[in-house]
């Protein structure tokens, strides 16, 4: 797996951005509803907090929060027709940027997009396929996102599969979709929670230690502290989320690839 130079960098800054406080603090992963691009969008929320009223658009936004990690999200950001704008001019301005999809649209919106060493395609996948009563690793839902990985590899961009565990994540679907998934050449994977259950948690805290690398454990961990919060989770809380440890000096070049 591979761990561009470019996000090690972005990494070691969003470490030192939750280690030391400062007046103007921001979030080490800024998250992006690619629906608030759209003109008259509400606008976006960061890290839980509604943004400015006078914010409309996700481009006057940015600039105010010097994240060094976008994560561009929402019900599918292929579905935003200014998606593909936004997302190549934050990629050139040097941020580390992650699109979130199902991949079902990408074949049709690929080519708006620009490969960089700044941009990852990531495609999500919730749990394993439901067919014929029973849980299907080889349904639509899954195929469609292998397909979508394997066509933006061939295009040149970096790629990652997200991994979400859910209430209804059953034991080891997760373990089968890495393996499946591993087959092809995935730049990486990250794990995450889609609540905050404590158990739910904990599990996926195993999962990134036997599954996943440090640098993309990490990068996991800092992605579910972005998430909105739950009414049961303080932000406080969030802030005080374990990263197993770790610190900007374990991602020099000394630390292992990947």
């Amino acid at each position: 797996m591979t761990f561009s130079l470019r996000l090690t960098a972005d990494l070691m800054l969003a470490l030192a951005v939750r280690s030391i406080p400062t007046k103007q603090s921001y979030p080490a992963v800024l998250r992006l509803s690619a629906h608030s691009l759209e003109s008259g969008a509400a606008p976006l929320s960061v890290g839980g907090q509604p943004a400015n009223k006078g914010s409309r658009q996700s481009g006057a936004l940015v600039p105010r929060f010097r994240s060094p990690i976008i994560w561009i999200a929402g019900s599918e950001p292929l579905d935003s027709p200014e998606v593909a704008r936004f997302a190549n001019r934050l990629a050139a301005s040097g941020r580390s940027v992650f699109l979130e999809t199902s991949g079902k649209s990408l074949k049709r919106r690929l080519h708006e997009f620009q490969p960089s060493g700044c941009f990852y395609v990531a495609v999500r996948f919730d749990g394993l396929d439901r067919g014929e009563g029973r849980r299907n690793p080889r349904g639509g839902a899954f195929r469609a996102g292998l397909e979508a990985l394997r066509m933006a590899r061939l295009a040149g961009f970096f790629t990652c599969a997200h991994l979400v565990s859910g209430p209804g994540t059953a034991a080891g679907e997760l373990e089968q979709l890495h393996a499946d998934i591993s087959k092809l050449d995935v730049d990486g994977f990250l794990i995450t929670c889609a609540g905050f259950d404590p158990g739910m948690e904990r599990n996926v805290t195993e999962l990134r230690r036997r599954l996943l690398t440090r640098r993309w454990a990490l990068l996991s961990s800092l992605l579910d502290a972005s998430a909105v919060p739950a009414a049961s989770r303080t932000s406080q809380e969030i802030e005080r989320q374990p990263f197993s440890g770790s610190r900007p000096g374990d991602f020099e070049e000394s630390a292992e690839p990947g």
